[in-house]
């Protein structure tokens, strides 16, 4: 003889449970819009919504002056892990929470080894030294490799014969909340989201090259305000180069965040 039982819980999305002496189900539903702004329950909610939305806005700034190199080097996963990102760099902000100060100079370490495929480590693949110059107003901004050997090609594919560097600056305007229309808004939009891309030639991979020099220069006329991060990053693609013409591989290609100016 089979016995009904009555289950108390949520299964898939239908919470079971016992009013007045009556065994009722319900489907489950999550909470409105207005009661997430509203309703003083679902402050802690409404916080974290409210960052997580100045989250995106930073790294959406950051992928837009990276351009067109976020579909060479990135993974599936690019847009989420960068947002996670941003999200802890505002977590550091001053403010209340969920109107905090999302500046990447609040902790730009969240961002410095960043990668645009995660399985695809930068640093791992190439192993040259490389330091970072910049004017005062930062406009202008070199990478300088001084010493590129082919021991520093880690990982490079056997048939590949050459290999190309590339630097891209992408600036990112610190984010405040504004508390008349209860939103957060881009400081300094017309520093914003821009960017510059420099490659190097297609260069020999058993050969030492030396003073490698990539120069970048940001696409504005006015002065960069101080609250304007400027991103830097290195990238590797290893391909040949047939008839005068490189052709990169698909595999062995990477990209990181070397710094922040």
């Amino acid at each position: 003889m089979f016995k009904i039982l009555n289950i108390i819980g949520t299964i898939k999305g239908i919470t079971y449970y016992r009013l007045n002496g009556e065994y009722v189900k319900r489907k489950s539903s999550p909470p409105s819009r207005d009661k997430i702004l509203f309703d003083p329950r679902f402050t802690t909610v409404k916080a974290n919504v409210t960052e997580f939305a100045a989250a995106n806005m930073l790294a959406k700034s950051i992928y837009t002056g990276l351009q067109e190199n976020v579909k060479i080097f990135k993974d599936s996963y690019f847009t989420s892990r960068l947002t996670g990102c941003c999200r802890k760099i505002i977590q550091k902000g001053r403010g209340a929470k969920g109107q905090r100060e999302a500046n990447v100079f609040n902790l730009p370490d969240a961002l410095i080894g960043f990668q645009l495929h995660k399985k695809q480590i930068f640093n791992q693949i190439y192993w040259a030294n490389k330091s970072i110059l910049s004017n005062n107003a930062r406009s202008n901004i070199t990478v300088n490799i001084k010493n590129s050997s082919p021991i520093d090609l880690r990982n490079c594919p056997k048939s590949a014969t050459h290999f190309v560097l590339t630097a891209v600056i992408s600036s990112v305007s610190a984010h405040t909340w504004n508390r008349k229309i209860k939103k957060y808004q881009t400081t300094y939009p017309a520093a914003n989201a821009l960017g510059d891309t420099v490659q190097t030639p297609p260069l020999l991979c058993r050969k030492e090259h030396q003073d490698i020099n990539l120069e970048l220069n940001m696409p504005i006329k006015n002065s960069i305000p101080s609250n304007v991060a400027i991103t830097v990053w290195l990238g590797i693609q290893y391909g040949k180069k047939i008839d005068n013409i490189f052709t990169s591989f698909v595999s062995g290609k990477a990209m990181e965040c070397i710094a922040i100016v």
